[in-house]
């Protein structure tokens, strides 16, 4: 199986699926658009193929690119990087894609109890949780009219909500885990092992027999020990 086409499936279908129902979403065979007005999230664009002048031209004209994240990958990386400055672009952040089979996921170890968000109350602490823990907004309506197709899950102590954790799991039956981040004052406790062993314990659960996710600097320790292997590279890009 080709793990780096099915993580970028994965993750590119996530951002289709928050443009579609809580935003817009256009796409040809040269780029795609996923945004969502009034939030941060997904407000994304991403290419089908290597960007060129012509094809940066047309997506300069077409959309506003201050509130938006240019997500680009593969081969032709570098190329793409010198192409995005150009245009006034900066790179935010480096990301590793990864995966891993799920037939020797560890048990979580019970240090939380982590609750599904069902209904639109708790879509709203979902995204304020994420806020605190990210520093940016998925909007609650976004949460509300996706969590038929994604899982959200809220990890709790003594009542506290500590973190956040999302599930999606694709039409190919790839598991994708996103979002999963814990709140200051309560990071380097184990939470955001015990959210990450639920998630991926429950896409097992479901049939899944992989799991992939994007992982920054700081998260790659933990999946690299729980069993995650290093894939490729993609960057996120913003306007400076």
């Amino acid at each position: 199986m080709d793990m780096n086409r099915s993580n970028i499936n994965n993750l590119t279908n996530l951002w289709v699926t928050g443009g579609i129902s809580g935003g817009y979403f256009f796409t040809n065979e040269e780029y795609s658009v996923s945004m969502v007005h009034g939030a941060d999230w997904p407000n994304k664009i991403w290419f089908g193929r290597a960007p060129d002048k012509r094809m940066m031209d047309t997506i300069a004209r077409k959309w506003d690119l201050q509130n938006v994240t240019v997500v680009a990958w593969g081969d032709e990386l570098p190329e793409t990087e010198n192409l995005l400055k150009e245009y006034g672009f900066t790179s935010k952040v480096a990301l590793t894609g990864m995966s891993m089979r799920l037939d020797t996921v560890p048990e979580p170890l019970g240090k939380l109890r982590i609750e599904k968000v069902d209904d639109n109350e708790k879509a709203g602490e979902w995204s304020a949780l994420f806020q605190k823990a990210f520093g940016y907004c998925i909007h609650a309506a976004t949460v509300q009219q996706t969590m038929n197709k994604i899982d959200y899950f809220i990890g709790r102590v003594d009542g506290n909500a500590v973190g956040t954790a999302a599930l999606f799991i694709d039409n190919t039956g790839i598991a994708g885990i996103h979002s999963m981040g814990v709140v200051p004052g309560y990071r380097r406790m184990g939470y955001a092992e015990e959210l990450l062993l639920h998630t991926l314990n429950t896409a097992r659960l479901r049939g899944a027999n992989y799991a992939t996710l994007q992982a920054s600097a700081m998260g790659e320790g933990l999946y690299l020990k729980t069993g995650f292997r290093e894939d490729f590279k993609l960057k996120n890009f913003v306007k400076k």
